[in-house]
C-alpha cells in the first residue's frame, strides 16, 4: 500500500488547495459533469472561469482566456499558428528545448539561443536583438522546471523586440508570480502547479494583437489558434473540455489571496528556503541571478544517500520532487507553490536535517 502524502513538493502534479475536495463534491452533487458542455449552464460556468482567472491574474480587459488539454498541446497550437513566422527561443533547460522541438518540426525559421547562467539577462537579450531583431515571434520559458531556473525579468524582451509576438511559457509561475502583460502577447500554463488544481488542462492567455492576427488564418486543425480564440470569446470550448477543471477555476480562484500578496510571500519563502537547504549540505543548481523562486533544484552527493533522504521524507508523508532526466537520482526538486503552507516547509526542513 502506498504511503499517504500529506504534503507534496513535486513541481507538478502538485499540492492541491484544500477547498478543491469540497468543490469536487459540489460538482458531483449537482450533476454538473453529466450536463452537455454547450448548454446554458456550462456556457455561464465557462465565462465564470475565464473571469475568475483574468481577475486573479490582473489580465487586461481586452485579453482572451482559452483552455486546452495541457501546456504541451499549447506548444503544438502555437507551432501550427506561427510556422510561417521567423522565431527565436531563449533556452535554459529541457522544457524550453521541447517547445523549440515543436516549433522546428513545423517551421524552418526557428532559431535558438542558450541562456548563459553567469551572464546578466539584459546583456544577453540586447546581444540577441542585434543579430535577430527582425524575428516575428519570441518564445521564453519563464520558470524552467527541469533545472530550477528562471528569467528574472521579461520586460527587456519588449524593448529589444518591439514588433515581435512574445510568448511566455509560464507553467511553473502562472498564479504564483505576476507577469508584465504590457510586455508580452501570449502566456500559457497548466493548472496543476501554482494554480493548485488537479492535472489535465492548460490555459492560454491571448492579447488582442495576437487575436486579430490569427483570427484570419485558415483553420487547418481542430484546435487552430484562430478558431480557439473565436470560440473562447463566445464562452465556448472547441471540443469537449475538462469540465471539472473549468468548474474548479471558477470556484477556487475567487477565494485566493490577491496575487500581489501571494507573490510577495513566495519570494520571501524562496529566499529562506535557499538559505536553509544550503546550510543542510545541498548544492543549489543555479547561480543566484537565475535561481527560480517557485521551483528549487538541489543536488545531493550520490544516488544512495539521495534515495535515503527521499524515503525518510516519504515516511513522514512528504513527497519530494525527483530530479529531471539525467539528474533524476541525485537532484531534488522542491515546489514553492501557493497551495503549500509554511508548516509543510518547516516539517520538510526538519526531515532534511535529521
Amino acid at each position: 500500500m502506498e504511503r499517504k502524502i500529506i504534503y507534496s513538493f513535486q513541481p507538478g502534479p502538485a499540492q492541491l488547495f484544500p477547498e478543491v475536495e469540497h468543490w469536487i463534491q459540489v460538482a458531483l452533487r449537482d450533476g454538473l459533469l453529466s450536463r452537455y458542455h454547450r448548454d446554458p449552464v456550462w456556457k455561464r460556468l465557462f465565462a465564470e472561469a475565464q473571469t475568475a482567472l483574468a481577475d486573479y491574474l490582473g489580465l487586461p480587459n481586452d485579453w482572451t482566456v482559452a483552455f486546452a488539454s495541457s501546456a504541451t498541446e499549447i506548444w503544438q497550437i502555437l507551432a501550427d499558428a506561427a510556422a510561417d513566422l521567423s522565431s527565436l527561443h531563449f533556452i535554459q533547460g529541457e522544457f524550453g528545448r521541447r517547445w523549440l522541438y515543436f516549433q522546428k518540426s513545423l517551421s524552418p525559421f526557428a532559431k535558438a539561443i542558450e541562456v548563459e547562467p553567469h551572464v546578466p539577462w539584459e546583456e544577453q537579450v540586447d546581444k540577441a536583438s542585434e543579430k535577430y531583431r527582425t524575428v516575428r515571434y519570441i518564445g521564453v520559458v519563464h520558470v524552467e522546471t527541469s533545472i530550477g531556473a528562471w528569467i528574472p525579468t521579461l520586460d527587456r524582451l519588449r524593448q529589444a523586440f518591439p514588433e515581435a509576438f512574445i510568448a511566455i511559457d509560464a507553467t511553473s509561475s502562472l498564479g504564483g508570480l505576476r507577469l508584465p502583460w504590457e510586455a508580452i502577447d501570449l502566456a500559457f500554463a497548466s493548472v496543476q502547479k501554482c494554480l493548485g488544481l488537479p492535472p489535465g488542462m492548460g490555459v492560454l492567455l491571448i492579447s488582442p494583437k495576437v487575436s486579430e492576427y490569427f483570427k484570419a488564418m485558415p483553420r487547418s486543425r481542430y484546435n487552430a489558434l484562430g478558431h480557439l480564440v473565436q470560440m473562447a470569446q463566445s464562452h465556448e470550448p472547441v471540443h469537449t473540455p475538462n469540465l471539472l477543471l473549468i468548474y474548479l477555476l471558477a470556484r477556487v480562484l475567487p477565494q485566493r489571496l490577491p496575487l500581489l500578496q501571494v507573490e510577495k510571500e513566495l519570494l520571501m519563502r524562496a529566499e529562506r528556503l535557499y538559505d536553509e537547504v544550503k546550510q543542510r549540505g545541498f548544492e543549489v543548481s543555479m547561480p543566484p541571478l537565475y535561481r527560480a523562486p517557485t521551483v528549487l533544484a538541489l543536488k545531493w552527493k550520490n544516488p544512495e544517500e539521495a534515495l535515503t533522504i527521499r524515503q525518510r521524507a516519504e515516511s513522514a508523508g512528504l513527497y519530494l520532487g525527483w530530479g529531471h532526466g539525467e539528474h533524476r537520482d541525485t537532484w531534488f526538486r522542491i515546489a514553492n507553490f501557493p497551495a503549500i503552507p509554511d508548516a509543510a516547509y518547516d516539517k520538510l526542513l526538519e526531515v532534511l536535517c535529521s
